[in-house]
């Protein structure tokens, strides 16, 4: 009826058509729709999080919580490195005091070379004097190690040929080219009341120069760095093992 045409979709007229096209005009439809559908979509996969929110007005959930995840892990990177930044720091500062402290004369400058030419220099005290009055001569805060009631052991290591006599005069040599070692613990250097010179010439006694390689100095000190409480974190407490070697 023609009255009632423009009242009914054409979806509705394509069922109703006499000449029996009605399956072919819908499929057809129903394929461009799908098309439409799949088009629009398809373009909705490639546009970027601000066209996504133009098109659909949906906030971008996941970016947000990508751009939460690298700001919290940067944070966690940079508080991770100051704090190492600040041990590392702690750390070249007490050596550079320890130097100052222990070498006699020494100087900033890198040519200045520490070397000893004479037996007296090897007994010479000035180490043992610093040692045993750094609490009281140090600006730090550093300690003798203590395991319970007991110092940790100042240790004297020296490198030397086993056997050996020489004559340059003559120009003849016999060496026993086995090198040994021997340490002495000195557990009551804090308690001595001798000079440091007696008590290093007493344990330095047996040296032969000639067959002397190395003398080597080990002793613990521990230190609290107190510049990470102004930070608001707990401070570190460090364990210095530092050594000379002649």
């Amino acid at each position: 009826d023609s009255k009632h045409t423009d009242k009914f979709p054409k979806a509705y007229l394509c069922i109703n058509d006499p000449n029996g096209n009605r399956a072919v005009h819908w499929s057809e439809s129903h394929a461009h729709q799908e098309q439409e559908k799949f088009r629009r979509k398809l373009k909705y996969f490639f546009m970027n999080p601000c066209d996504k929110y133009k098109a659909r007005g949906r906030k971008p959930w996941k970016l947000i919580l990508q751009i939460v995840k690298i700001a919290v892990v940067t944070i966690q990177l940079v508080l991770f490195g100051l704090s190492n930044q600040m041990v590392v720091q702690f750390k070249e500062e007490n050596l550079m005091a320890f130097r100052h402290l222990f070498l006699k004369s020494f100087t900033d400058s890198s040519t200045d070379t520490y070397s000893v030419y004479t037996q007296h220099d090897v007994y010479a005290s000035y180490f043992a004097s610093q040692f045993l009055m750094l609490p009281s001569i140090t600006v730090g805060n550093h300690q003798y190690e203590k395991e319970g009631d007991v110092y940790t052991p100042l240790t004297i290591c020296q490198q030397f040929y086993r056997n050996g006599s020489i004559s340059p005069a003559n120009e003849t040599f016999d060496i026993d080219a086995q090198v040994d070692e021997g340490d002495v613990c000195v557990t009551s250097l804090l308690n001595f009341n001798n000079k440091p010179r007696d008590l290093f010439c007493i344990l330095l006694n047996q040296f032969v120069f000639f067959r002397l390689l190395t003398v080597t100095v080990n002793f613990t000190l521990k230190a609290i760095n107190l510049e990470t409480v102004e930070y608001h974190e707990l401070p570190d407490f460090c364990r210095f093992f530092p050594w000379l070697n002649t």
